[in-house]
């Protein structure tokens, strides 16, 4: 009987990505061993605790739609759909200083695309021109190039600036990260096909519980259930190191070259998230809430969003693609203006705030060169190009699921 040619796998790197891989080979027989730098794993998706508020704390929100497909399997996969909250239809909540609040809610009783033209013809100051530029940028996106950037997209299409303002500048921030005058336009095309075909896969979700509760902690437990061997606080300095017969790398981009000694630049973003701890409920608006014409793009009610009622109230500011140059406080006393100004009145002292910025949160959506790697090593990194989806967790689930198919492939190849 032919027999596999591959019997353990190393996959480098403890984030979403490795851990998907690994589960996934597991669960096909293989050996597995997960060798993670960091002292928890979960890569960027990991939470920390803040002994200050007596509180499991998230880098910052994280808001997921309902096109996540693989990653809603994967959560089934592993015992936590449960985590996750469900909005019953879409409606982004937005907020501007001279027309105060608003939504932009998609009608469940009407087909989605009508729904969604209709619920931008409805927001304050909108007229036809905005239906019209939704038409056209609705037919005109399979013809993305691969360089052209969104805001080339939304000139040529003659979108209103407000359209821009109320939502598409607000999706390409949120979704990809970076400004619409560099973002892939024919990614972005993607991510509003596939988040857009249906009132089901174009809802918003969210974590009910820290990452690392409400993912990390239910996928490690069933890959320990499955034999898997996670190696924490080891890493990996070359490749020659491992004596396995196939390794996934589940690095960002940059790492990853930095590991293959690959020197080929890598474009990344930041993102800021400004936690501020209250001792009372600031009852804020919404618990999503849009924020337009301001520092800070997202302001998320995280109490709210954990089912909190107890504790301190914990609120967090979202600065996406964050290339400011102001300081930590002055960027903290903005966020509390800004907040201030939302609410009407003066906000009481913070119990506590932090600071945390992910100076490479995102990779961005690049043309990638082709690396000439071993027949044995197989990729599952975060380095989008034009046309896949942008760094997201669903792209880290699919990247791990795609390396170990294309390792299953390989593998069936070389039976002897």
């Amino acid at each position: 009987m032919a027999q596999s040619s591959v019997q353990r796998v190393a996959v480098v790197g403890g984030g979403i990505a490795g851990l998907t891989a690994a589960l996934r080979l597991a669960e096909s027989g293989y050996q597995v061993d997960v060798f993670e730098a960091a002292p928890a794993l979960g890569g960027r998706t990991k939470s920390f605790y803040d002994e200050d508020v007596d509180e499991w704390v998230d880098n910052g929100p994280h808001a997921m739609v309902g096109a996540y497909h693989a990653t809603l399997k994967l959560l089934g996969d592993v015992g936590a759909l449960q985590n996750v909250s469900w909005q019953s239809s879409l409606t982004l909540s937005l907020w501007d200083t001279q027309r105060s609040l608003f939504d932009l809610k998609a009608a469940s009783w009407l087909p989605v695309n009508l729904a969604l033209i209709w619920a931008v013809y409805r927001l304050p100051d909108h007229d036809f021109s905005s239906v019209k530029a939704m038409l056209r940028l609705a037919m005109t996106m399979m013809n993305r190039g691969d360089t052209q950037t969104v805001q080339q997209w939304m000139d040529e299409i003659d979108a209103p600036a407000i359209l821009v303002q109320d939502m598409l500048e607000v999706l390409c921030l949120g979704v990809m990260n970076e400004p619409m005058q560099t973002a892939n336009a024919k990614t972005f095309a993607r991510v509003l096909a596939t988040s857009f075909s249906s009132h089901k896969n174009a809802k918003m979700g969210w974590f009910n519980k820290p990452l690392s509760q409400a993912l990390v902690a239910p996928m490690a437990d069933k890959l320990r259930g499955l034999g898997v061997n996670m190696v924490l606080r080891h890493s990996v300095r070359s490749l020659d190191e491992l004596d396995h017969d196939a390794v996934v790398l589940a690095l960002p981009a940059f790492a990853r070259n930095r590991l293959l000694g690959i020197k080929q630049d890598v474009d990344t973003q930041a993102i800021t998230n400004i936690h501020l701890w209250f001792e009372e409920n600031l009852n804020l608006p919404n618990m999503m809430q849009g924020m337009l014409g301001t520092y800070g793009q997202w302001l998320f009610d995280v109490s709210k969003m954990m089912g909190q009622t107890t504790g301190f109230h914990h609120v967090c500011m979202i600065i996406s693609a964050d290339e400011t140059e102001l300081s930590q406080a002055a960027l903290i006393d903005t966020a509390l203006q800004e907040i201030e100004t939302l609410l009407g009145r003066a906000l009481p002292e913070p119990k506590k705030t932090r600071f945390i910025r992910e100076k490479r949160a995102t990779v961005l959506v690049r043309n990638q060169e082709n690396l000439d790697l071993s027949e044995h090593v197989f990729l599952a990194c975060e380095s989008p190009t034009p046309g896949e989806l942008p760094a997201t967790i669903e792209l880290a689930v699919i990247s791990g699921e795609k390396a170990v198919h294309e390792l299953l492939h390989w593998d069936k190849s070389h039976k002897n």
